[in-house]
Parts: C-alpha cells; sequence; structure tokens
C-alpha cells in the first residue's frame, strides 16, 4: 500500500514538474530501478539535472546527477553535495522542485552565471580594450594586414563545410541512404574508431541519456559512403557540397560508385549469381526468414541479413557489390526461444497439413526445436566480439528482469506471409515486451555492439519459406494460400517471456535442435 502511495505521488509530482518546466525536462518511466527519471534544464542555463527515483521515493533519497560545461568539477560536486543533504531533510515530502529552486539559490549566493552572457562578458572587456589603442598604432597595424591580405588573395583556402553540416546534410536529404554512411571518430581510449551513421543518436549531446550512443561533432575525423571517404577534416576533403574547391557533391560519389561498380563487377556478378544462391542456402539459416523486407504503411522494415533471399527487386540487388553485401550481412541475432509444446503442436499440425498437399515443403519448414522471436540481428565478427556480447548481456541481465512481470506472455495468433514465401505466426505483445527490446538495443549501442537491422522491431514466428534450392527444383516461388487459409486464424498459444538467447546464423545446430547459442540469459 505504501508502495503505492509512493508511485501516486511521484505521478502527481512529476506533471507539476513537467507543467513547471514545460519543453525543458524529458520523463522516462520504469527503468531499471527506478519508476522514475526526471532530466532538466532550466531556461538560458548551461545545468542539467538528473533526478533517479525509486519506487520508494519520497520515503528515499533521490539518485541526484548535476552535468554542466560552463562550471568546474569543484563546483558540481558541492552543489550535488548541499542537494543530497537537502533531500536528505526533506523525506517523505515531494522535494525535486524545491531541490531546483534551492540549486538556484546556491548558484546566487556563490556568484556562479550559467547564463549565455557570462560567456561573452570577457569578450566584451577585450574589445574594450583594444577600442583604447592608439589611433596611429592602428593604422599602422591595419596598413600591415591589408598588404598581407593583398599578398595571399590568391592563395586564401576556402572555407569549409563543418562535420555537423555533414551531419545535418545526411539525416534531413531523404535522397540520400542513410543506412549506407559511416562516421570516423577519436574515441579517447581507443583512438580512430568507425561506425555506422545510424548507430549514433544525433540529439543534443546534452540532452540524451546515459544510455544512448553519441559522439562530440569535434571528434569526427571523416565520413564515408561505403567505403569511399566523402570527408576528412585533417585533409580538407569535402565531396559532399564541394566547399573546398573539388565541385565534386555527394550526389557525383555515388553516381560513380555505382558507375564504376558496374562497370568493373558486372561480369564477376553475373559469374557469382549461382555461386551466391548455394552459399546464401548453407550459411543462412534455412530456418529463419532473416532478410525479408516487411512494408507496413509507408515504411519498409528488415528483419534479417538475406539480402537476396526475398528481395524483390533483383535489378536493385545486383547494384550492391559483393564486398558490401558481406560487410553488411549480420552472423549471429538475438532471439526469444518458443518452449510451449503447445504451440509447437500447433505449428507441426499446420506444417502437416501444408505437407500433404505439397510434400517437396518438408525443407521449408522450421523444425519445431528451432522455433523463435527474432529480436535484433548483430555483426559480431571476431570471438572477441562474441565474447564481449555475451558479458554485455550478463551484465544488463538485472535491467531486463526489472523491466517485465513474470506474468507477461505473448499471444500467438492467426498467420500472415510476407509477399507469399514465409508463413508467419502473428505476434501480440505487451508493451513491457516491446520496451525491452528497445532497452537492449540501446544497451548494446552503448557498449559498441554493432546492430545490423537498424529497422523497427517487427515480431514474428515464422513457420516456414521457400528456399531458392527448392523455389529452383519446384519452379514454385511462393506459398498457395489456400494450403493455410482454413487455419488463417488459428490460436497458436503463449509463451512466456523467460529467455534471451545469443544465436549464431548457420545451418549448425545444438545437440536439441536449437540454433548455436553462446550466450543465454534467462528472465
Amino acid at each position: 500500500m505504501a508502495s503505492t502511495d509512493n508511485i501516486d505521488m511521484q505521478s502527481q509530482e512529476v506533471a507539476k514538474v513537467k507543467k513547471n518546466f514545460n519543453g525543458q525536462c524529458r520523463i522516462i518511466t520504469d527503468i531499471a530501478d527506478f519508476s522514475h527519471v526526471v532530466t532538466l534544464q532550466p531556461k538560458d542555463q548551461d545545468i542539467i539535472y538528473k533526478f533517479q527515483l525509486k519506487k520508494t521515493y519520497p520515503s528515499t533519497k533521490p539518485n541526484i546527477i548535476i552535468r554542466s560545461g560552463t562550471m568546474d568539477s569543484k563546483a558540481v560536486d558541492e552543489i550535488q553535495n548541499e542537494l543530497e543533504e537537502t533531500a536528505a531533510s526533506a523525506l517523505g515530502s515531494p522535494m525535486v522542485l524545491n531541490l531546483v529552486e534551492h540549486a538556484q539559490l546556491w548558484l546566487q549566493k556563490n556568484n556562479i552565471n550559467l547564463t549565455p552572457s557570462a560567456k561573452t562578458k570577457s569578450k566584451t572587456n577585450k574589445e574594450k580594450s583594444v577600442n583604447k589603442i592608439s589611433v596611429a598604432k592602428q593604422d599602422r597595424k591595419n596598413r600591415k594586414e591589408k598588404k598581407v591580405q593583398d599578398e595571399t588573395a590568391d592563395e586564401k583556402k576556402p572555407s569549409m563545410k563543418t562535420s555537423d553540416d555533414v551531419v545535418k546534410r545526411i539525416l534531413w536529404d531523404g535522397n540520400l541512404p542513410v543506412d549506407e554512411f559511416l562516421v570516423g571518430y577519436i574515441d579517447r581510449f581507443l583512438g580512430i574508431q568507425e561506425k555506422y551513421f545510424t548507430s549514433f543518436s544525433w540529439e543534443d549531446i546534452a540532452t540524451v541519456d546515459y544510455n544512448v550512443l553519441a559522439v562530440p561533432k569535434h571528434r569526427i575525423q571523416y565520413f564515408k559512403y561505403r567505403d569511399v571517404k566523402i570527408w576528412d577534416k585533417n585533409l580538407r576533403m569535402d565531396n559532399v557540397f564541394g566547399s573546398t574547391g573539388s565541385n565534386t557533391t555527394i550526389y557525383d560519389v555515388i553516381e560513380k560508385y555505382h558507375k564504376d561498380s558496374d562497370v568493373n563487377n558486372t561480369d564477376e556478378m553475373n559469374k557469382a549469381e549461382d555461386e551466391d544462391y548455394d552459399v546464401d542456402d548453407n550459411e543462412e539459416d534455412s530456418d529463419s526468414d532473416d532478410g525479408i523486407t516487411v512494408t507496413i504503411g509507408s515504411n519498409n522494415y528488415a528483419t534479417g541479413n538475406d539480402e537476396d533471399d526475398l528481395h524483390l527487386d533483383d535489378e536493385d540487388e545486383d547494384t550492391h557489390d559483393k564486398y558490401w553485401r558481406n560487410k553488411l550481412r549480420p552472423n549471429h541475432f538475438l532471439a526469444l526461444r518458443i518452449t510451449n509444446n503447445e504451440v509447437r503442436k500447433v505449428v507441426e499440425g499446420i506444417q502437416d497439413v501444408i505437407l500433404e498437399h505439397e510434400p517437396q515443403y518438408e525443407e521449408c519448414c522450421i523444425p519445431l526445436n528451432s522455433l523463435h522471436i527474432t529480436l535484433c540481428t548483430l555483426g559480431l565478427d571476431t570471438t572477441e566480439q562474441v565474447a564481449h556480447a555475451c558479458q554485455v548481456l550478463q551484465k544488463i541481465k538485472s535491467e531486463l528482469q526489472g523491466m517485465i512481470r513474470k506474468d507477461k506472455t505473448i499471444l500467438f495468433k492467426g498467420m500472415e506471409n510476407f509477399f507469399n514465401r514465409v508463413l508467419y505466426a502473428k505476434c501480440e505483445c505487451p508493451q513491457e515486451f516491446l520496451d525491452m527490446v528497445e532497452h537492449l538495443k540501446l544497451c548494446l549501442k552503448q557498449e559498441g555492439i554493432e546492430i545490423r537491422d537498424n529497422h523497427e522491431f517487427v515480431p514474428h514466428m515464422t513457420i516456414m519459406k521457400i528456399t531458392r534450392t527448392v523455389a529452383r527444383a519446384t519452379g514454385k516461388k511462393y506459398i498457395a494460400p489456400w494450403l493455410y487459409s482454413q487455419s488463417q486464424n488459428i490460436d497458436f498459444g503463449t509463451q512466456v517471456i523467460d529467455n534471451i538467447n545469443l544465436c549464431e546464423m548457420g545451418i549448425s545446430r545444438e545437440s536439441d535442435g536449437f540454433y548455436i547459442t553462446p550466450g543465454k540469459l534467462e528472465i
């Protein structure tokens, strides 16, 4: 009862904070051990207050975090200690607004000015001192500067567009494929690092939360389109806007890239086409639907790695050189394994009906021990990266457990298809499960683990899919709807959300028939 009263009191207080700091605060609910995380920044002040409230608040103190680019670390520690002491004396009552007000009074008392005008004050004083220079001396200085300008006018370098300009261009130019750009940046501990543009949050870095991957603009060293460098700070290269005189823009780069790919790789791609079919049928998991592009409304969502297998536009696929496709292809995935035998029995019954009419589809049916829901696909290219991913999963286990109750289940009801080539069971998922998956992805990105889907999560359980081998052998690319239409609204049952498995993509299996699983969580 006391806990319920605390939550009600918190909700009322949070609503009041949002009203008082409209547009200047952000609220996150039910994350890790905290029922509310309140982040706010007073208008025109370079200071951010973060209050992490547990379910026992206000009977217990909030965790208080303060960040400021203007204040030195000593001042930040002092004001944080001041607020900690104030919070300890205010237990039992809502205190967030009072703590912010107390902090503002402390700043005034200690003559700490965090407004933008404080940064320009010293500049104004310097300008006043410059005005005191004698007219004669200033004239001589001006004449000397003019002479230097005249001598170097022809040699002056044009102004170069900044990394911030490039980021904005990629974000707002709808004609640019944002997923195909990479960013090279300086990590203070690891040196130059390279990640996909979509791995980062490009919001104001002062406003993003602790579990979001972001990079300060001044640490960006270069941008690439696929494997071609298009902007480099140290080389003064700008082939995005052409600002340094190259007269080359990003459209020119993309056009040239595809022309060169067509000229140099057409013969190789044609020769390798059949090889790709065989390799993909072996390397891809034939039980998985990885690689299907799901269209919902106007948005496209990809569910995995096999770009060629079920893509609708084969001509567009030929424009991708083999190197780039391999680079983008994921090799591991996180999955919720289906362990409910009742669900498996219903799936088996549907597969049996289909095989009665089309026995050649036997290898297209997903083995019952391999049934799963894919949460996201990953790029783990070394054994060290796989080990790191396993460590991260163990590290965040308690956070994930705290986000979802034991009694929450996923309901499988009804069937749909992707382009009549994949048959799957539809999932009705609780919001807590969807939130947990998003939090899982954020944690992985923060730890430097590459997520290679970069698309919205569309949960589903694959029942069967047409492989290339079967399509070639039978001449049938599609699953006839009449094979399953009588059971289209069938109720499969439910699955408890109690496991997360790190799985290898491929044909190898564990002794129990499930994917090779380097890491597993029980939640």
